[in-house]
């Protein structure tokens, strides 16, 4: 597309509070079936095995790393199959069906899973940035966020009176 051309004009652009209301109720509704669905496949199916693992290790909390890794990863999982599924079977989630917009590609076509996939990537890179700041704390030794670092701050724990 040169510089004389437009972008085909397909239909009005859902603005920032549309698509936010939208991603609200579909986290939302994700929100109670991450929170159903996670602590099952944790507990009831992993554990033993996490237990299993940690008396192999000289690492005294290896198995709340373990949690937190499998947590992270199934709340990927199950969002991406969400989001996913919804764009490429409908074009729309939930969310997105009661604020009556619609994902489609630029060229006006239905999304593809190609591009549906692309789309959650896009979404997981975003949301890590967005985390990095916060869960820097884990891993510096003053324990403190960038924010904290950019600030000259730290948090401390007040001592009971």
């Amino acid at each position: 597309m040169n510089a004389n051309q437009s972008e085909p004009k397909l239909t009005e652009r859902a603005g920032f509070w549309e698509r936010a209301v939208a991603y609200l109720i579909d986290g939302l509704i994700l929100s109670f079936v991450t929170s159903a669905i996670v602590p099952v496949i944790s507990f009831g199916f992993l554990l033993p095995f996490y237990w299993w693992a940690d008396s192999f290790s000289n690492e005294p909390d290896i198995v709340p790393f373990w949690f937190i890794g499998t947590g992270v990863l199934l709340w990927i999982l199950i969002w991406g199959a969400y989001f996913v599924g919804f764009w490429v079977r409908r074009g729309q989630t939930p969310g997105k069906m009661a604020m009556r917009i619609s994902v489609i590609q630029t060229n006006g076509s239905a999304i593809t899973v190609e591009k549906a996939l692309l789309r959650y990537l896009g979404y997981i890179v975003c949301g890590a940035f967005v985390l990095i700041p916060f869960l820097w704390v884990v891993f510096d030794p003053r324990k403190q966020g960038i924010h904290d670092k950019f600030a000259g701050t730290c948090v401390v724990k007040i001592g009971k009176s």
